[in-house]
């Protein structure tokens, strides 16, 4: 009883108000043919100051003791529950759930639920659950779950759901789970879901899932999850998961798992594998590289490519126009080595096994080289020959003795090797090598019959010398032109 009295008062009181103590005065098309009141009080529509004319009117100050609707407001507003304006709302308004109009939306605009508007909405905006826009959001929009705009979205909008646009998103996006632009995306987006731009994507990028763009892509792209573009990519893309660019990327894409585009220019780095159907420069990957063709420079464990022209490294590089050869040879420390020597015909990987016959025990060993086959005439100026070349070389062997340890035993070497080649299938080589051995297993020192310096440091036991290495290549090989005969981008054929 005692809460009813206090409303049909206060109800009165708001009534008396409007009749006598506020003045109107009419201010044309500056408020859309509104009629202007410094002050208006309103319980609940139609008890207030305006009473059932209050979509007549627009205000400086508005309190809305649960809700209001009005004309417009141009100042500042506060209600209970919510706050509507027919036809624009211009200020600062607070509402314990719905900031509304059917018109703009400009100013500052916080609610617990929602700010709403039919029209453009921009300034600052918070909700706890949405900033909806009939047209355009620009600005900053805060919401706990979405930012949406029928248009354009712009400025920074934060939210732990999505900020979503059917035009373009511009500026900042800080989303939870995602932010969505129909056409294109462009400045900063941060996510813990992804960033979709349907059309393109610029700028800076960072999600915990993906960033995608249907259309072109350019910029820094930073996730936890994957970059994916379906036309171009152009710029530094960082992943820990897969960065993809369908049909033409372009820049440096480093990535913890995959990096894939259909065309590739520039660097490419991946823990894991880089594909792409054409790549022009250089691909560093963990595992894998891989293109269908191929110009530049490949560093990974396994190296593919049907077409290549360019230098590799790793322990397979196998290439349809390239060498894949046999090894067998014999070096000065007593072991017989076979190797697996692919890459391109001037540029060569080979992978290593070998044992040692000279010892009343077994000792094994394994590692990778990398070589660089010249014709002779490259390095001898005098002496011309098409079927004469010099193979320069550096490995490193890791040995173990009867069964597999980890305990460091290597000897790195560099091999400058003189060979013949009777046929398109078989050539002879040998030549001196300067090795080091680092080692912390004692009975090591005898895989080396003398050494010109032995010294000992932190553990390890290091050994210099020089030797020499023979050895006879078999299957599918070329005579090589003269370096200085190449116009080349980077010739290594």
């Amino acid at each position: 009883m005692k809460h009813l009295f206090t409303l049909s008062f206060l109800a009165s009181l708001l009534l008396i108000i409007g009749s006598n103590s506020v003045s109107a005065q009419n201010y044309g098309n500056r408020y859309d043919d509104l009629e202007y009141r410094k002050w208006r009080l309103t319980l609940i529509n139609p008890i207030g100051t305006n009473g059932i004319a209050a979509g007549k009117y627009t205000a400086k100050y508005s309190i809305n003791f649960l809700g209001g609707y009005h004309g417009a407001l141009n100042g500042f507003e506060i209600g209970t529950l919510y706050n509507y304006n027919k036809k624009y709302a211009s200020g600062f308004q607070i509402a314990g759930l719905v900031n509304a109009t059917g018109g703009d939306l400009e100013g500052i605009n916080l609610a617990g639920l929602a700010n709403y508007s039919v029209d453009e909405m921009s300034g600052i905006q918070i909700a706890g659950l949405a900033n909806i826009s009939g047209s355009n959001i620009e600005g900053l929009q805060a919401s706990g779950l979405f930012n949406y705009a029928k248009n354009d979205l712009s400025g920074l909008q934060g939210s732990v759901g999505s900020n979503i646009a059917e035009g373009s998103v511009e500026g900042a996006q800080i989303s939870g789970l995602f932010n969505l632009a129909k056409s294109n995306m462009s400045g900063i987006q941060v996510t813990g879901g992804g960033n979709v731009g349907l059309d393109n994507m610029e700028g800076l990028m960072i999600s915990g899932i993906f960033n995608a763009a249907k259309g072109d892509a350019s910029g820094l792209f930073i996730t936890g999850g994957g970059n994916i573009a379906t036309d171009d990519m152009e710029g530094l893309m960082i992943s820990s998961l897969f960065n993809v660019s369908s049909e033409y990327s372009s820049g440096l894409l480093i990535t913890g798992g995959l990096n894939y585009s259909r065309y590739q220019e520039g660097l490419m780095i991946s823990a894991g594998a880089n594909i792409t159907q054409e790549m022009e420069g250089m691909q560093f990957g963990g595992l894998l590289n891989y293109a269908t063709t191929a110009r530049g420079v490949q560093i990974g464990i396994i190296n593919i490519a049907k077409e290549f022209e360019g230098a590799s490294y790793g322990f397979f590089s196998l290439y349809g126009n390239g060498r894949k050869n046999f090894d067998v040879r014999y070096s000065d420390a007593g072991f017989t080595d076979i190797g697996i020597t692919t890459g391109t015909h001037r540029v060569y990987n080979m992978a290593i096994f070998g044992y040692n016959t000279s010892f009343d025990r077994n000792v094994y060993r394994f590692g990778v080289g990398v070589g660089l086959e010249k014709n002779i005439n490259d390095s001898f100026g005098k002496i011309e020959s098409d079927h004469l070349f010099v193979n320069q070389e550096f490995t490193v062997l890791h040995h173990f003795e009867e069964n597999w340890s980890k305990n460091t035993n290597l000897i790195f070497s560099y091999k400058y090797m003189v060979g013949n080649r009777f046929n398109s299938g078989l050539s002879l080589y040998g030549g001196p090598s300067y090795n080091i051995q680092v080692t912390r297993v004692n009975p090591a020192n005898d895989y080396t019959w003398y050494s010109l310096w032995s010294p000992e440091w932190n553990g390890r036991q290091y050994r210099m010398w020089v030797g020499f290495t023979v050895g006879v290549r078999f299957f599918k090989q070329k005579n090589l032109p003269l370096l200085n005969e190449y116009d080349f981008d980077y010739g290594w054929d």
